[in-house]
């Protein structure tokens, strides 16, 4: 599949576009509108779709009922909403293959440097600076001489409350699994979520059923672009330990192209010039903030990067927890017009004696995310 591209700051491209745009060039950039309508297919906002199975055949005629609660009780209005399935049960849809991939080897590479491309739909505004919200002001425990699992939350905490639902901002959501655990993904490809490789639920795998559902910009329940269960997931896997923390993450294909219509990230290698630049953006849900039902943003920095096999493990001291595994870290390219990925968040590590956080990202993941849009197209 051909890869798709943001045009609309094309002509801004200059002799630094293979950089990511600093934070000054990030809040020169003026807003996009969109130029087009939305599709009759659009996602939209559906907070209760669910599905159900029953007896092949059998037709289920759901009865709706509402029962008007006393506002005396609650101080406010509430109404109780059931809906009976006759014959039928709620049920999940059922993932259908995992499977690992062998390494590309270093001449089969994608790109020379490794790097896809982001894509916004013409429906679609975007913004640079997303709206949010301060996060609850919590007591919080910083320590550094013994570790915070499974990530680190330091004295830095710049994390908000993302409200913006306009590109690239709605690109991340919620997933949940059939092991019961949950964590963080993004668009990637027109039906590919990219997402660490330890929230796969491999338990479920291995005994033979498995469920994963993804919601794009998830919030308190709601879900306002709708959702796709997971059909597929691919991933790069060995017993080495160090190998495996530079290559954590997995390409999921959706049932539902959800990226076709709300976009998608593109990705790159990260290289050692970039370390330090207060440019890199982080989404996630996380468990100390909102119970992880509503998405998380900052900015932040890549403190240092490791090499194994064309895998990268990259160090940041970016405020991290638990649910937070999986989402993305990424900037600006090109003077706005494409946005690249440099790693999925994995969990807490030690560099050189020094706890911090770790993402895992590398040519391997790029050419990951572009195996799945070359094999898992729209």
């Amino acid at each position: 599949m051909a890869d798709k591209s943001v045009t609309d700051n094309d002509e801004l491209k200059g002799d630094n576009q293979n950089r990511p745009l600093t934070w000054q060039q990030v809040k020169a950039l003026a807003s996009i509108k969109a130029t087009a309508e939305r599709p009759a297919g659009f996602p939209s906002r559906d907070p209760l779709s669910f599905y159900v199975q029953s007896r092949p055949g059998t037709e289920v005629a759901p009865a709706f009922e509402v029962e008007y609660l006393s506002p005396g009780e609650y101080g406010v209005g509430v109404s109780r909403l059931r809906v009976r399935l006759p014959d039928a049960v709620v049920s999940h849809i059922s993932g259908r293959r995992s499977h690992h991939l062998d390494l590309p080897s270093r001449e089969k590479k994608a790109h020379p440097t490794a790097r896809v491309n982001s894509y916004r739909p013409p429906w679609l505004d975007a913004t640079f600076i997303p709206t949010t919200l301060p996060r609850p002001q919590l007591p919080r425990i910083f320590a550094r001489e013994r570790k915070v699992r499974p990530l680190y939350v330091g004295p830095d905490d710049r994390r908000q409350i993302l409200t913006d639902t306009s590109y690239p901002w709605l690109c991340t959501g919620k997933i949940f699994t059939s092991d019961g655990t949950a964590g963080s993904g993004v668009l990637v490809g027109d039906r590919l979520v990219l997402t660490a490789r330890h929230v796969v639920p491999w338990t479920s795998i291995g005994a033979g059923s498995w469920w994963m559902k993804f919601i794009p910009a998830y919030f308190d329940g709601r879900e306002p672009f709708g959702s796709s269960y997971v059909s597929d997931v691919v991933n790069y896997g060995t017993d080495d330990t160090e190998y495996n923390l530079s290559h954590d993450y997995a390409v999921l294909r959706l049932y539902d192209p959800m990226g076709a219509s709300l976009g998608y990230l593109g990705s790159t290698e990260f290289d050692d010039g970039w370390r330090n630049n207060d440019n890199f953006i982080n989404i996630g849900y996380m468990s100390d903030i909102a119970g992880a039902q509503e998405p998380v943003w900052q900015r932040y920095w890549i403190e240092d990067d490791y090499e194994d096999d064309d895998g990268q493990t990259l160090e940041t001291e970016a405020s991290l927890n638990s649910g937070a595994s999986g989402g993305p870290f990424f900037a600006w390219f090109d003077n706005g017009s494409q946005i690249r990925l440099i790693g999925a968040v994995t969990g807490e590590t030690k560099f050189d004696g020094d706890v911090d956080n770790s993402l895992a990202g590398g040519p391997n993941m790029v050419n990951l995310i572009d195996w799945g849009r070359a094999n898992w197209p729209k």
